[in-house]
């Protein structure tokens, strides 16, 4: 047996437990195989292909359809996961043949969309106009993406807005992600949380979820935010809340979570404590400078796998884990229920948008699909 067999077998093996113990995706997949809601349509989805991506794809795959999947970040596309969808019969487009894995997607001629930070749709406006009359729905994950939305003018096919919605921001930017990170740092570094000083940058539902979970680990929780209102939040919440220089200089963990680029940079790093672990648990991979860090640093070491650690001209040594990615992501750590409630609401985006009449333009995931996602979440919390 190939290793590609071998991991895409890790992946089935995995998506199965997922599936026992949390089972939301199979009881919508029930629901898809008998009412097809997708057949004779050709969807593209742009998506971090990990395990739980593997999992909803396959649930999806059974309501009719051909399925095209891209990856959203080479950082964090796991190769089983890919073999597993491609020994589905669907086709995965990585970048790994150095192939612009969008425009790939975009050759099929889809009709209906599915993107994490509007990187497939952009292509799509900017460079095959021709395909945008036969979109006829597209849903959108992420913060970042729904900024880069707002920033056109005149979205010619609908597009759901889930990132928004009551249950992305509540349930898995908070307790997805604000879990999920922190457990990847003690995988990667080894490290014991409780009594070491973290500071998160920014106060968005992400780094809300950061601060609290740091601080069930027993870490002491300083929060750097610019925005006033969300400063104000975390100090009533009761974190100390100092400029970026003060937390870098005595932080021995920091966290970016707040979709902006180069929040961090190595100038910033001038006043970083030596020692410092830096990571990302942002959507993209450029919340930290990484490239301006690499060319600013005397001495490069390859400590492990995902864990790098640079010298800087102060002669502080700053650890850089995930090369800069979202952890959570790169590791897919965590619980998984919280990111399979959401693909649930994804999946009934879809299905909403294949079956309904909606006008262009930005539309808010209506009520009903949230309330059906978190019912059967709440069905599959149940013992069996």
């Amino acid at each position: 047996m190939s290793t590609a067999d071998d991991r895409a077998l890790k992946a089935e093996a995995e998506i199965g437990r997922i599936n026992a113990f949390f089972p939301i995706l199979p009881r919508l997949g029930n629901r898809w195989a008998a009412s097809r809601p997708w057949e004779g349509r050709v969807l593209a989805l742009n998506l971090h292909l990990t395990t739980l991506t593997g999992a909803l794809i396959q649930e999806l795959s059974l309501g009719g359809g051909t399925f095209l999947v891209s990856a959203a970040n080479p950082a964090t596309t796991d190769p089983g996961t890919v073999q597993f969808l491609r020994n589905q019969g669907i086709e995965v487009y990585t970048g790994g043949d150095m192939e612009d894995r969008h425009q790939q997607v975009l050759n099929h001629r889809p009709s209906m969309l599915v993107d994490v930070g509007f990187d497939l749709i952009h292509a799509l406006l900017e460079k095959r106009p021709d395909l945008v009359p036969q979109i006829t729905g597209a849903v959108e994950v992420t913060r970042s993406g729904i900024t880069r939305l707002r920033q056109r003018k005149n979205l010619p096919f609908p597009m759901m807005n889930i990132n928004d919605g009551r249950l992305k921001n509540a349930v898995e930017n908070r307790h997805g992600v604000g879990e999920a990170f922190w457990q990847a740092v003690s995988r990667l570094t080894g490290m014991h949380l409780s009594g070491r000083r973290a500071a998160v940058v920014g106060y968005g539902p992400v780094g809300r979820g950061l601060a609290a979970y740091a601080r069930a680990a027993g870490l002491n929780v300083e929060v750097v935010e610019r925005d006033p209102v969300r400063r104000l939040f975390a100090h009533y919440d009761g974190f100390p809340t100092p400029s970026l220089s003060e937390a870098l200089s005595r932080a021995h963990l920091l966290v970016t979570g707040t979709g902006a680029r180069h929040v961090v940079t190595a100038a910033d790093l001038g006043s970083a404590r030596d020692g410092l672990v830096l990571a990302n648990a942002g959507h993209g991979g450029d919340e930290i400078d990484v490239h301006g860090i690499q060319r600013a640093a005397i001495r490069v070491d390859q400590i492990a796998e995902h864990v790098v650690r640079y010298r800087l001209d102060s002669n502080a040594r700053v650890t850089l884990l995930g090369n800069g990615h979202p952890l959570n992501i790169v590791l897919n750590s965590g619980s998984p229920e919280p990111v399979l409630l959401q693909f649930a609401v994804l999946g009934l985006a879809l299905e909403y948008l294949a079956t309904q009449s909606v006008a262009p333009g930005e539309l808010l995931v209506p009520d009903a699909i949230e309330d059906a996602a978190a019912a059967l979440a709440l069905e599959s919390l149940e013992p069996s």
